[in-house]
């Protein structure tokens, strides 16, 4: 192996390792993002306030993910879970303006 060949694989590696920070990256976004909404729509209904918007927002966010993830995989699971939260995200949203 020359040096321009050794150099372009360890390029490479680096860049899956970015891939993979990335992922995980996201991960734990999603996770944080449910979670804290999760803390404040129990607060919130607690106090008889309405809760559909981080309803909402949650699953837009999830819709934008999985809708992303599907555009450039194909993976029709994506689709079905983009589809599910958009659904559950307008529902949510009209309940919202509707004052529940």
């Amino acid at each position: 192996m020359d040096k321009e060949s050794i150099l372009k694989k360890a390029q490479n590696e680096e860049d899956e390792m970015m891939v993979q920070i990335r992922d995980k990256s996201i991960k734990y976004t999603y996770l944080v993002l449910v979670l804290s909404a999760a803390v404040f729509a129990f607060i919130r209904e607690s106090n008889n306030q309405p809760i559909m918007d981080l309803c909402a927002t949650v699953c837009f966010s999830v819709f934008a993910g999985r809708i992303y993830c599907f555009m450039k995989t194909k993976d029709k699971y994506n689709l079905i879970i983009a589809m599910i939260t958009l659904i559950i995200a307008i529902f949510a949203t009209i309940r919202f303006f509707m004052g529940h």
